[in-house]
């Protein structure tokens, strides 16, 4: 999983100071968070400055990979999903920017699902990934296919809820959550 972070206020000094040295109470609980998450979470920079540095952080956490395929159903863990979601949007608060990529929304959508029903299975129906921008082309160190080269997406995800509830949102690489679904699965007239 991947996420990309300006800390709040920090532009200058992430361009400016070196990371171990700048003091930021964001800064300091953006990684708290992070660290609660994954204790082997690898902090980088990445440069999205065209022209002139715009230095942000790249948060990769190796144990959260695959957190839902499709087809696949979730029955147990979803508390431990739900609870890395608030964790995920706890960051928010404490950044002027985020990105993320199709693992953290999906546990983003998963937090967010729970916040209206109560989860007891989770079937990933259909997910598909649209690129807004591909910066593999500006930065010639970007490997196409690679997060970083192209951090603003948007999501959709359709998932089935305990097996009676179809949910779609769409979700924005910034967070942003859009319903487009929530019905009964009885609800559906069926034609055949």
């Amino acid at each position: 999983m991947k996420i990309i972070i300006l800390p709040k206020d920090l532009s200058e000094d992430l361009m400016n100071i070196e990371l171990s040295k700048i003091e930021s109470k964001e800064l300091h609980e953006i990684l708290f968070e992070l660290n609660e998450i994954d204790t082997n979470v690898h902090i980088s920079l990445v440069n999205f400055g065209r022209g002139a540095d715009w230095i942000l952080l790249l948060a990769t956490l190796s144990s959260i990979t695959g957190v839902i395929a499709l087809g696949d159903t979730l029955e147990k863990g979803i508390n431990g999903w739900v609870k890395i979601g608030k964790r995920i949007s706890k960051i928010f608060e404490k950044s002027d920017r985020i990105y993320l990529d199709e693992d953290a929304s999906k546990i983003l959508a998963i937090s967010h699902i729970s916040k209206k029903i109560d989860i007891t299975s989770l079937k990933l129906i259909d997910n598909h990934t649209t690129t807004l921008a591909d910066f593999s082309s500006w930065f010639k160190q970007l490997k196409p296919d690679c997060f970083e080269a192209k951090p603003f997406n948007l999501y959709n995800f359709t998932f089935e809820i305990n097996n009676i509830r179809m949910i779609s949102l769409s979700i924005k690489s910034n967070g942003e959550i859009t319903d487009i679904l929530d019905i009964e699965s009885e609800s559906l007239n069926y034609i055949y």
